[in-house]
């Protein structure tokens, strides 16, 4: 059989759900990255017609490993697995790597199905067998070629992880900023830090920025949410991290459907590898609906019995109604222990703490003011120096995302 493109169903790497008109394309992001070998570049250049912007590179899939690690991940990407020993495992590599959103073509010289499908599997939209060709390219690029068809995609998408307070005064917008900065840079991550508290939120004030205005009018026409509206609303802390919140008067009746959470959290999550959410204790719906969305909760906690009780009750809002008995609290749901030492001999030990919770904490975060709170009046990121501190955010976030610290920058300060 002669099989240049295997005609089955599409999976896609890391793309939005399909949709009849194409979605605009955020800034920065190039339509198309290829990493091919000299014939396939040469075929690529003298399609640049029906290309149009686009970089490409000769390399194959390990040179865009590395490449991708340094800059944003395009659109669609072209990359030649031809003598990789192991094209899975370098598959997976590179997923790791692309931002959500990028779709992936392989090239190889294997006319293997059985290779096309598990690289279907691993998520890849389509194996093209080389040499590759104009009508080739032309067919791959088209669109409805790379479609969900039969809704058998299974998207790679950003994580959501809401932060949710058992009571007010435990520290719930400290971890959550210093755990997004701590994603952005030292794991290399792409990383929305969201604040729903539009008029008390205090996101901002820990890297000393002032919110993009937009965000409350985005909530309320939340069919205007897509990436360019996002890129123009957030504002950026360094290369990885962006910070989306407001500072709406005080006097205001400011509300917003769960609806727009959801609109919301769709967009964010096709172009962030985590969407990190500090969410506020008030009892709204769309509050209610930002912690129903998340992959993980993660609920702050201090060691007295009062915030026990509160993390309780927190909890409790999700338990689902086919929940087993023995198991009594939803399994996306994590609690931390933040402030430990600050209450002294009458706190309550982890022990303690675990008794009332019924299931382990999942970490705990030292009382240090003389590093925390000289942190916050300065827009210093705690996370950023060595010490117990970022010990604890270190822990907390290998828990989160299941991946090792990369490599460490001491000191930074944010600007």
């Amino acid at each position: 059989m002669d099989m240049h493109t295997i005609e089955e169903p599409k999976l896609l790497l890391a793309a939005p759900s399909a949709i009849e008109k194409t979605p605009q394309m955020a800034a920065g992001r190039l339509p198309l990255i290829a990493f091919v070998d000299g014939e396939s570049e040469r075929i690529l250049q003298e399609a640049s017609v029906l290309i149009g912007r686009c970089i490409i590179m000769r390399g194959g899939i390990k040179k865009a490993i590395e490449c991708l690690m340094e800059q944003r991940s395009p659109q669609l990407l072209i990359v030649d697995i031809s003598g990789v020993d192991l094209p899975l495992s370098q598959i997976h590599a590179l997923a790791d790597v692309c931002e959500p959103g990028t779709n992936v073509i392989a090239l190889g010289d294997h006319n293997d199905v059985g290779l096309y499908r598990d690289l279907v599997d691993a998520g890849v939209s389509n194996y093209v067998v080389k040499p590759l060709t104009r009508e080739l390219l032309q067919k791959v690029l088209n669109p409805k070629a790379n479609r969900d068809i039969g809704g058998r995609a299974v998207l790679k998408l950003g994580k959501v992880v809401s932060f949710v307070g058992a009571r007010g005064g435990v520290g719930t917008t400290t971890l959550a900023g210093n755990v997004a900065w701590h994603l952005a840079n030292r794991q290399s991550r792409r990383v929305a830090l969201v604040d729903l508290d539009l008029q008390h939120g205090d996101c901002g004030m820990l890297f000393n920025i002032k919110p993009t205005p937009g965000f409350r009018d985005a909530l309320s026409n939340p069919l205007r949410l897509d990436s360019l509206l996002l890129d123009r609303i957030m504002t950026p802390v360094g290369e990885r991290l962006f910070v989306l919140g407001s500072e709406e008067p005080l006097n205001d009746n400011v509300q917003f459907s769960p609806a727009a959470v959801d609109t919301l959290f769709s967009a964010l999550r096709s172009q962030f590898h985590y969407v990190v959410v500090d969410v506020p204790r008030i009892a709204a719906p769309a509050h209610r609906r930002a912690l129903e969305m998340a992959d993980r909760r993660v609920i702050v906690v201090d060691p007295t019995m009062r915030s026990m009780r509160d993390a309780v009750r927190v909890s409790r809002l999700f338990d689902d109604a086919e929940t087993p008995r023995d198991r009594p609290v939803d399994s996306r749901n994590m609690f931390v222990t933040n402030r430990m030492g600050e209450a002294g001999q009458h706190a309550l030990t982890m022990q303690d703490m675990q008794n009332v919770l019924q299931i382990p904490v999942s970490g705990s975060v030292p009382f240090l003011p003389k590093l925390v709170t000289p942190a916050a009046h300065h827009a210093l990121v705690a996370a950023s120096k060595r010490g117990k501190f970022s010990d604890a955010i270190t822990k907390l976030v290998v828990e989160l995302s299941g991946r090792e610290q990369r490599r460490k920058w001491w000191p930074w300060r944010a600007k």
